[in-house]
């Protein structure tokens, strides 16, 4: 190293082998005044994944770091360990199945850096592309609608907040020394299911963010993109609790912050699975499900709206039936 800024970017990978030397190729072709490392997490791939990797690393020896696979981590650790091992005074993100469209998009960040020094984290816009009708559509990553003064706390912190994070991981390029504000190791303990929420929470209290216009990224959206947020998935409670797990242990950090109380997060449990219940057509399960509401919860309007649809069968059937419509309209505007 020639004493140039030097970027890390980390890379998390599993059975990604059609997508991931897009991936790499994309980062390795970034253009600026810096020197770049790129550090890769591939999580023991079923497919050719990992061969690919291995091929960048002896083709990039000096640039590309894979960091060994001995078991399959999942993406929490998997994600914790390269952000742990990136060096650089400003870290990136990419994950295996998206890419960078800009070649310059690291150094616009840096000179955004240098024009801002009070802000800790940048990000930029980008394209959605729709794989399966091949559809590339523009300024449709979030930050959608980026906040003017950088306060991103307001959009984490707030009754208002319905999910989601500020902005998609690879868009970001984050100041080092506000990165050390996040407990990696905290999140593998507690066995979060998603790393970009509670990491962007936590920059948020920590510094201002700023954001660039520019087409700079592409997200890969499959039909399966919604996974975790499906009725189908095997996971789908486990996936909810753990992210009101998250806001919990949020409320634990940032008590002056607190927006839902532990109450309000057990009555959106409660919910989610009446409305699993719900989506499998069982009346049994969701009626004993709410003779089982605590007291502490059960004159919520959620709560009321449950034992409203459990009053018949009759009542259950007309609410599966509208439910089911707008659970496949709205997984329909996501792919």
């Amino acid at each position: 190293m020639d004493g140039r800024v030097k970027l890390s970017v980390a890379v998390i990978t599993y059975n990604q082998q059609d997508t991931i030397a897009q991936t790499l190729d994309s980062i390795l072709m970034q253009k600026g005044d810096f020197d770049i490392e790129l550090v890769i997490g591939e999580d023991c791939s079923s497919d050719n994944t990992w061969n690919i990797c291995h091929e960048y690393a002896e083709r990039y020896p000096e640039i590309v770091r894979l960091l060994p696979n001995t078991q399959n981590l999942g993406i929490m650790r998997n994600f914790a360990r390269v952000m742990q091992y990136c060096s650089g005074d400003y870290i990136g993100i990419c994950a295996g199945d998206d890419y960078w469209c800009d070649e310059h998009k690291l150094q616009k960040q840096l000179d955004y850096f240098k024009a801002n020094p009070d802000v800790g984290v940048v990000s930029t816009a980008g394209y959605k592309l729709l794989v399966k009708s091949n559809t590339f559509v523009p300024n449709a990553v979030a930050p959608i609608h980026p906040i003017e003064d950088g306060d991103i706390k307001k959009f984490y912190f707030s009754k208002d907040y319905n999910g989601g994070v500020y902005a998609m991981p690879l868009t970001l390029l984050i100041k080092r020394e506000v990165l050390l504000m996040v407990d990696f190791d905290e999140f593998v303990r507690r066995g979060f299911p998603v790393e970009d929420f509670p990491m962007q929470a936590t920059l948020s209290q920590h510094c201002k963010w700023g954001h660039i216009n520019d087409l700079c990224v592409v997200y890969r959206v499959y039909k399966e993109s919604a996974t975790f947020i499906s009725f189908e998935h095997p996971k789908y409670m486990q996936y909810y609790k753990g992210l009101a797990d998250i806001r919990k242990y949020l409320n634990e950090l940032y008590p002056q912050d607190a927006c839902f109380t532990d109450q309000e997060l057990d009555e959106q449990m409660f919910y989610k699975e009446f409305l699993l219940y719900l989506h499998q057509n069982n009346y049994d399960k969701a009626k004993r499900l709410i003779a089982e509401v605590p007291n502490s919860i059960a004159d919520t309007i959620k709560m009321h709206q449950a034992k409203l649809f459990t009053k018949s069968w009759l009542h259950f059937m007309a609410a599966h039936y509208y439910k089911g419509f707008t659970y496949k309209r709205d997984l329909r505007r996501r792919v």
